[in-house]
């Protein structure tokens, strides 16, 4: 048995809103006999606000599923502006280094990025208490804020790429969630045989014999689209509402499920369109989400037209897939595109093109058959190649190839 420090500044359980990846590879390493401490923050970047029961306390010692869980402060308010979001991290990093200092002599940390101030200071715990380091690579920091215009300083810019140097310098393992990540990681100077690739994917003791929630709106509407996930910049769910705008009249539903920076606008611009064929809806916890996409006949999985994102591969997709519901993917080409075409589970469009998505919106609800027939074929992809509980262990193994 070795002790394991798994620090992510997210830690998201199944009845929370979110991606519960770190709780379930924290979980799964603890079920191998592990002895596991986990540092996060209490303030969820979705909620941005500081829980009750917290108020006035910097660093809290919780034990819950088999973990010791310490959770610290961090700035409130994380939001697109380059101030606060370096506010966020800069606090969690400061506090989860005191949470580390707490915690048990590790055998192994394990840190997740973004952020990566975070990662930083947890590779330095590392060094400070003789233990080694796995760094796991959610997203490329600090290339895609740059790619999305979140930072133009040269000098910020410069600090962050040696922040992600000392990281992956410090690394002796890396986990990459994507391919476009992986190659990124080794663009980076990370030797390949030292980065594992290990994606998100599907939970299916949440997915199987999941029941539609009868909670779901527009059910009656005849064909009912689904979106789960945020509402941010880089969701491009402006481009879902002028899709919207073209489907009026057509028994289509548009739901979108979620919160982030954007929704308020999202919700604004909705209305002042008067588009009626769109509902908002509150985040959902992560075990209903199987619920609310049972009730859906397609999904929608939209982003930006960046560069950036032709590497995304991001965790709803796999919710999508389990749930046996085609996909529409508003995308750059690329990793999420070829998966679509190599499991045959839906349909792919340019990405930000209101009238490329809403024409397959409109093919797959004049379809039902078809829709149905891709739905299986990604049920059954994602079952064979993305079984949550197969990951998971090979995480558990990877952080065993250093204990």
């Amino acid at each position: 048995m070795s002790r394991i420090l798994y620090v992510s500044q997210y830690f998201v359980r199944d009845d929370q809103p979110g991606g519960v990846r770190h709780w379930q590879h924290a979980r799964a390493l603890a079920q191998a006999g592990h002895e596991v401490e986990v540092v996060t923050s209490y303030v969820q970047h979705k909620e941005r606000e500081v829980p009750e029961r917290y108020r006035g306390r910097r660093v809290v010692r919780e034990e819950e599923d088999g973990l010791v869980v310490w959770r610290t402060y961090a700035t409130p308010g994380y939001g697109r502006d380059l101030r606060s979001r370096v506010s966020n991290y800069g606090t969690f990093a400061w506090w989860s280094t005191v949470a580390g200092a707490r915690a048990k002599r590790p055998d192994v940390v394990v840190a997740s990025s973004p952020s990566l101030p975070a990662a930083a200071t947890a590779a330095a715990v590392a060094g400070a208490r003789g233990a080694r380091f796995l760094l796991e690579v959610r997203d490329l920091w600090p290339d895609s804020a740059v790619a999305m215009g979140l930072v133009s300083d040269p000098r910020i810019i410069g600090a962050a790429q040696r922040l992600e140097r000392f990281c992956y310098s410090k690394a002796e393992r890396v986990v990459a969630l994507t391919e476009g990540i992986r190659d990124g990681v080794v663009a980076g100077g990370v030797p390949p045989a030292r980065v594992e690739l290990i994606t998100n994917g599907v939970d299916l003791n949440m997915t199987d014999g999941a029941e539609p929630a009868s909670e779901v709106p527009g059910r009656d509407a005849g064909f009912v689209a689904m979106y789960v996930g945020a509402h941010g910049t880089y969701n491009a769910l402006g481009g879902v509402l002028a899709a919207a705008d073209r489907l009026r009249g057509e028994s289509i539903q548009i739901v979108l499920v979620g919160g982030g920076d954007r929704k308020d606008a999202l919700v604004a611009e909705a209305e002042e369109r008067g588009l009626d064929n769109v509902t908002f809806c509150d985040p959902v916890p992560k075990r209903d989400v199987p619920r609310w996409l049972a009730a859906a006949d397609a999904c929608i999985l939209p982003y930006q037209d960046l560069e950036l994102f032709s590497g995304a591969l991001p965790n709803k997709t796999f919710d999508y897939m389990a749930a046996a519901r085609p996909l529409v993917a508003s995308v750059p080409p690329g990793e999420l595109t070829r998966l679509v075409q190599r499991a045959g589970c839906g349909v792919s469009v340019p990405a930000e093109d209101p009238d490329a998505l809403a024409g397959a919106l409109r093919a797959l609800a004049t379809d039902p058959v078809g829709a149905r027939e891709m739905g299986r074929r990604g049920s059954d992809h994602a079952r064979r190649h993305y079984d949550r509980a197969v990951l998971a262990e090979r995480f558990v193994r990877t952080v065993e190839s250093l204990a």
